[in-house]
C-alpha cells in the first residue's frame, strides 16, 4: 500500500590596510540623522575606500574578504569578524579601536575618524542590516537543557506524542519545497518532515499531517529524534547567512535547546544517545560538538577538506561518524573528537550515514553510487553495492548518467532502506540481496526512513510530497 500526503501550502588575525582620507559624507549623514545604518548604503562605501586593497576580491589577507555582505559575514581564518548586536566583542571593532598603536588597524596609521568608528559600531549593534528593507539579524543566544535520566533507553510509559501544539502560521511560498529532512520516532507513530521555516508532523498510523513546529533559523535540512523519542532535533538555517541547531520537546513542541551561531546553514547534525552532545557541520568543513548542558563547544573535527554533509553518533554513544562532499569519511571518538579510523572508498559526496543497532556496522550512501556497509571496529568494507541506484540507460545515450545514493537507514532487524537518483526506494537484507523496491513515477526520493513498527517506509521527495509504503 502506498499513501501520499501532498504539500500544497508550502513552496520552498584581521588586517586592515587603510589609506586615510576625509570622512565620507554618506557616513556623516546617516549618523547625524539617526537613520537605519545598512551595509549597502553606509558600510560598503567605507570598506571600498579604506579596506579592499588587502581584503577584497583580489587579495584576502587572513582569508578575509570584505568585498560584499556575504563574504564579510563569513569572516576569515580566525572566524567571524562581526557579531550582530555585539559591537564590543566583534573582532572588527576591536581591531580598529585597539589602544595599542602597534596592534590597532590600520597598521602604522592614525586612528580612524570617530564618526566612522561610531557608524560601524551602530551598524553592528542594530543588527547588521544589508539594505534598508532587510530585517535586523538577532544576536544568537544559546539555550541549554538537562537530559533526562532515561535519555538513551525505551521510555517506561507511553512514548512521546504531540499534545496541544502551538499554532504555527504557514508562510506561503512560490512552489513546493523538497523534503530535505525526514525523521521518525523510534517508539511512537510519529514522523517529522522539513518545510520552509517549519517542521511538518505526521501520525504514521493514520498517515495524516497532525501539526507544525516553527523553525525560526530558516530551512531545517536535518531532522532526527533522540534515542528515547522525547526530543526532536532540527538543524539548518539560511545558506550563506546563518545556521544553528534547535531541540524541541516532542510532547509540547516547545524549544528546549538551541546551539551554534554559524555564518552558513547547517547541513549535517545529530544528537548523542545520552542527549549530552549535539554535533553539527556544513560549508565550514569542520564538525563541531557542543555540550547541551553548558552550551559550550567541546571539540572540533577538522580533518574534512570539503563541506560536512553527514554526521551520526553510534547507538552506544562511543563513536561519531562524519562525512563530507569530497567523499572523506571518518570515525572519531564521541568523547574527544579524536580520529579513530579513516574510511576510504567514496569518490563523491557522502549523502547519508546510518548505524546498525549493535554499533558494529555503519552504512554510508554516496553520490558516487556506492552503498557501503563498514566494519566499525576495523574500518574495512564488510559489504558494498557499487551500482545499487544506477538509473536505466536511455536508448542511444552514451554519456555519463547521474547516479547516486541519497539516503540510507538501518532497520531494527538489521536490514537496510536506501533511496537514490534512479527514483527507487530499496529494501535490503544484505548488499547482494535486495528484497523489494518502489519506484516513484514523479519526484526523486531524497529521504527514505522506517517508522517505529519497522514495517512502514516513509519517503520524502523533490516535489515536497510525503509518501507511506507498507512493506513487510
Amino acid at each position: 500500500m502506498l499513501g501520499i500526503i501532498f504539500n500544497r501550502n508550502l513552496q520552498v588575525g584581521l588586517v586592515l590596510v587603510i589609506v586615510m582620507s576625509p570622512t565620507l559624507r554618506s557616513d556623516l549623514n546617516a549618523s547625524e540623522k539617526d537613520e537605519v545604518v545598512t551595509f549597502a548604503d553606509d558600510i560598503k562605501p567605507i570598506l571600498q575606500k579604506y579596506c579592499l586593497k588587502c581584503h577584497g576580491n583580489d587579495d584576502q589577507n587572513a582569508d578575509l574578504n570584505l568585498q560584499n555582505y556575504a563574504t564579510l559575514l563569513q569572516g576569515g581564518s580566525a572566524g567571524a569578524v562581526v557579531k550582530a548586536g555585539q559591537s564590543g566583542t566583534s573582532v572588527l571593532m576591536q581591531a580598529i579601536t585597539n589602544e595599542d598603536d602597534a596592534a590597532r588597524m590600520p597598521p602604522e596609521s592614525p586612528r580612524l575618524p570617530e564618526e566612522v568608528i561610531t557608524l560601524i559600531g551602530k551598524w553592528i549593534d542594530t543588527g547588521l542590516r544589508e539594505t534598508s528593507s532587510s530585517k535586523a539579524l538577532l544576536a544568537k543566544s544559546t539555550l541549554t537543557f538537562v537530559p533526562g535520566t532515561s535519555a538513551n533507553a525505551k521510555p517506561d510509559g507511553p512514548p512521546a506524542m504531540p499534545v496541544d501544539l502551538p499554532e504555527v502560521e504557514v508562510a506561503p511560498t512560490s512552489r513546493n519545497m523538497a523534503i530535505l529532512g525526514l525523521a521518525a520516532s523510534p517508539w511512537a507513530p510519529l514522523a517529522a518532515a522539513s518545510g520552509y521555516k517549519q517542521i511538518r508532523l505526521f501520525n504514521t498510523d493514520t498517515e495524516e499531517e497532525i501539526g507544525h513546529l516553527l523553525f525560526e533559523p530558516g530551512v531545517p535540512y536535518v531532522l532526527k529524534f533522540s534515542q528515547n523519542g522525547a526530543i526532536l532535533m532540527a538543524a539548518g538555517g539560511q545558506p550563506g547567512h546563518s545556521g544553528s541547531v534547535v531541540l524541541y520537546d516532542v510532547k509540547t513542541g516547545k524549544v528546549v535547546g538551541r546551539f551554534g551561531d554559524e555564518l552558513d546553514t547547517v547541513l549535517a547534525a545529530d544528537i548523542s544517545p545520552d542527549q549530552k552532545l549535539v554535533a553539527f557541520g556544513g560549508p565550514g568543513r569542520i564538525a563541531k560538538a557542543y555540550s547541551t548542558e553548558s552550551g559550550e563547544e567541546v571539540y572540533q573535527i577538522e580533518r574534512h577538506t570539503d563541506w560536512v554533509t553527514s554526521i551520526a553518533f553510534s547507538p552506544d554513544g562511543t563513536q561519531i561518524a562524519t562525512g563530507d562532499r569530497a567523499g572523506n569519511l571518518y570515525l572519531s571518538s564521541a568523547d574527544s573528537g579524536g580520529i579513530l579510523l579513516s574510511l576510504d572508498s567514496h569518490k563523491g559526496s557522502v549523502r547519508g550515514l546510518s548505524w546498525r543497532s549493535d554499533s558494529k556496522v555503519v552504512a554510508s550512501a554516496g553520490d558516487d553510487g556506492r552503498l557501503i556497509w563498514w566494519n566499525a571496529e576495523t574500518g574495512f568494507v564488510a559489504m558494498q553495492s557499487t551500482n545499487g541506484h544506477s538509473p536505466p540507460r536511455p536508448e542511444g545515450f552514451s554519456g555519463k548518467l547521474q547516479s547516486g545514493v541519497l539516503s540510507v537507514q538501518f532497520r531494527k532487524d538489521g536490514g537496510l532502506i536506501s533511496s537514490g537518483r534512479d527514483n527507487l526506494v530499496k529494501a535490503w537484507k544484505t548488499s547482494s540481496n535486495q528484497t523489494n523496491s518502489l519506484i516513484l513515477e514523479q519526484g526523486i526520493p531524497i529521504r527514505a526512513i522506517v517508522d517505529n513498527s519497522d514495517k512502514k517506509i516513509i519517503i520524502g521527495d523533490t516535489f515536497g510530497n510525503v509518501r507511506f509504503w507498507s512493506h513487510h
